[in-house]
């Protein structure tokens, strides 16, 4: 096996115990944060760098549109796991070859950040479903697209601790645009 193969995989399964061990924490009320002040730029391009072995698996690409000097108070470790999270499905239902596109930026003490890729989108009727812990697509349910239904129940967990809201709409020209904003 390749070692970009090896690494890829090693990931996912570190992503996934990263889940679960949040998602544990969340249901039992002990999931607690060490939010301060980061450089968002800084946190999103070092996740980024930490997920290509599994963008690279699939020959995904990932474009960014994160102003440098960018600051938002957050918890480090859990803001990586939400994009991680966010990226991990993009490339699990997006195609092999597509761009995912990450994007931040800050208004009226507001920071945004949007994950947007090339898939077949999430139809209207499931948006509000998909946040729920175990809940996956019913397109999805017999296909090869391994998933524990807790990636995005973490998202929205952790997103709510710091104060702000997620949500899924349709990206421009097709796919789906994971949005999420929290107080700056």
């Amino acid at each position: 096996m390749p070692e970009t193969r090896r690494t890829a995989k090693a990931r996912r399964l570190s992503h996934l115990v990263d889940n679960v061990l949040l998602f544990s924490r969340g249901e039992r009320g002990a999931m607690q944060l060490m939010i301060e002040e980061q450089d968002a730029s800084n946190v999103i391009h070092q996740t980024i760098e930490q997920f290509l072995p599994i963008a690279s698996s699939k020959n995904v690409e990932i474009s960014t549109a994160v102003p440098p000097g960018l600051h938002v108070r957050v918890d480090p470790d859990a803001w990586k796991q939400v994009l991680l999270n966010l990226l991990e499905n993009a490339v699990k239902y997006g195609p092999a070859g597509q761009t995912i596109r990450v994007g931040a930026s800050s208004n009226d003490g507001v920071f945004r950040m949007e994950v947007e890729d090339q898939g077949p989108g999430i139809p209207a009727t499931e948006r509000d479903e998909i946040w729920k812990q175990f809940v996956r697509l019913e397109r999805d349910r017999g296909s090869a697209n391994a998933g524990t239904g807790i990636g995005l129940a973490v998202v929205r967990e952790i997103v709510a601790r710091h104060g702000g809201r997620a949500w899924v709409e349709d990206a421009p020209g097709g796919g789906a645009r994971f949005v999420v904003e929290v107080p700056r």
